[in-house]
């Protein structure tokens, strides 16, 4: 939560005009600390106004708080027939802000407090901060976005000031960004992960690669996404079992599942762990078979061969990437991209997602509308530059995790090629940090009682689901022991330092 700083709050502390002012000190470094106070846009002026006329003393003193605030932008939809508008017109701007951000605002105008259900007491911010630092989330996606806001609203203004709204200027910055940080010849920007994945095989099939019933081997450990994108092309897909180590695709068992009909492996990075391995292209190789990437929860992970370095999207072929909010480099919406260095793959695809076009008006193939629009696009890259700070701090969270939670019942996340630091092993990013144990549901319950809020990815196995009815008699052991065990613990780059020792603590005295 954010909590915006009334002026007569931000004047008393710097003045102690209220004696000592302890709590005001301590609530102020608290909150500057979490990255969790602000200001709104509509104050700056008339407060710089009086402490440079009646606190001239201070004046060096506010200009280092002002520059660890947020400032806050003041919404330009005035409502003057409002109570408050009417009661205090400056009062009235401030809580505009905070409407939009859903912050409180620290105040000790009392008739402030009465009039607005979003000011409050310093004393009540401060047991208000207590009780939310007891909680711990599981992915706080505001405060996240919240790291880049300055930079994501210069973006929406751009969008809403070009008047051009799809398949503009920065959907094309956002393609060549994100294709130059995968290492690839093209991006293409579409509405979401699962249209990446369906347009990719969709544009095989155009280019007489693959044709209906063909075979896609796939891991049966995944998100059904990555399934559903083989099923809809009418393709078939081929379940092989997980490494209960790593939970990507056993690369041991892959070759046996290969017939003539075989026409691709879909790898799937999952948790945020790159799933390639060396068996891997001997079969792509040996076989000639398209090797196909679900990357949706990998953004950054890397692939060492021997002889050369490749981040997810430049593995395989081609590589399908969600940007759902709550990916590693998540949108403020759905959205989507393929990447690949094949040129000809990369025209399909581009033409297929807007309607077959790839000259307006013309269709060259029975296509469909999946596009990344220009917001989605700017936010993107904004995030985009501090995708490789946030990657390394999820890193220093799982490094924690691993090094203090040495719970006899809970298995840890395992991957391959550990260095000896963990944060400095490129081939997990660290999406989902996921553990085990045969107490699951009574650990997530305990886990809960006690502030920590986690997730359980995936309950039910893709072929175990109603979607999928001909499977469900089919046995796969290794996926249907992770389904039923695995719990993810709270793995966010925005995780302070207090909340992961909580998690550790907490979990140790189960």
């Amino acid at each position: 939560m954010l909590f915006i700083l009334d002026n007569n709050f931000i004047i008393d502390v710097l003045t102690r005009r209220k004696g000592e002012n302890r709590l005001e000190l301590t609530l102020l470094s608290q909150l500057i600390k979490n990255n969790q106070a602000a200001i709104s846009s509509s104050q700056l002026h008339n407060l710089r106004y009086v402490i440079k006329k009646n606190y001239a003393n201070y004046e060096l003193d506010y200009f280092k708080i002002e520059r660890k605030l947020r400032v806050l932008k003041t919404p330009s939809y005035i409502d003057f027939e409002s109570t408050m508008a009417m009661i205090d017109i400056e009062d009235y701007l401030i809580e505009l802000s905070a409407k939009a951000e859903n912050a409180k605002i620290i105040t000790s105008d009392k008739i402030f407090c009465e009039c607005s259900r979003y000011a409050i007491s310093p004393v009540a911010a401060y047991y208000l901060l207590l009780k939310e630092e007891k909680a711990v989330s599981f992915l706080p996606l505001k405060a996240i976005n919240d790291q880049y806001a300055l930079a994501i609203e210069q973006g929406i203004d751009r969008v809403l000031s070009s008047g051009w709204y799809l398949l503009g200027n920065e959907v094309k910055s956002f393609e060549a960004n994100f294709a130059n940080y995968c290492g690839v010849k093209h991006c293409i920007g579409v509405a979401n992960g699962l249209d990446a994945l369906i347009l990719i095989l969709r544009a095989y099939k155009e280019m007489g690669i693959m044709q209906d019933g063909d075979e896609v081997i796939v891991p049966a450990n995944t998100y059904i996404a990555s399934i559903l994108a083989i099923s809809q092309n009418n393709l078939t897909p081929v379940l092989v079992e997980p490494n209960i180590g790593t939970y990507n695709i056993d690369s041991s068992k892959i070759e046996a599942k290969i017939t003539p009909r075989t026409k691709a492996i879909l790898i799937v990075h999952l948790y945020g762990q790159n799933a390639m391995d060396a068996e891997i292209q001997r079969l792509v190789d040996k076989y000639k078979l398209k090797l196909i990437e679900d990357s949706a929860q990998a953004h950054g992970s890397e692939y060492h061969d021997g002889k050369q370095v490749r981040r997810a999207g430049n593995i395989g072929h081609a590589s399908g990437f969600s940007f759902y909010p709550g990916k590693n480099l998540g949108a403020l919406g759905d959205a989507g991209a393929v990447t690949t260095s094949d040129d000809e793959l990369a025209r399909v695809v581009r033409a297929l997602a807007n309607y077959g076009s790839a000259k307006k008006y013309i269709n060259d193939y029975q296509g469909v509308n999946s596009r990344l629009d220009e917001i989605q696009a700017s936010v993107l890259d904004a995030k985009l530059t501090g995708l490789e700070a946030d990657t390394n701090r999820r890193r220093e969270i799982a490094e924690y995790y691993i090094a203090n939670i040495t719970h006899p019942g809970i298995v840890l996340p395992s991957f391959a090629a550990v260095a000896a630091s963990i944060s400095s092993n490129t081939s997990h990013v660290w999406h989902l940090f996921v553990i085990r144990t045969t107490k699951r549901d009574a650990l997530q319950k305990y886990l809960s009682d006690n502030g920590i809020q986690t997730l359980i990815h995936y309950p039910i196995p893709p072929h175990k689901q109603g979607a999928y009815k001909e499977w469900n008699r089919l046995s796969f052991p290794v996926t249907e022991l992770i389904h039923e065990q695995v719990l993810s613990l709270p793995m966010s780059p925005t995780m302070t330092n207090d909340e992961v020792k909580n998690v550790v603590e907490v979990i140790m005295k189960y």
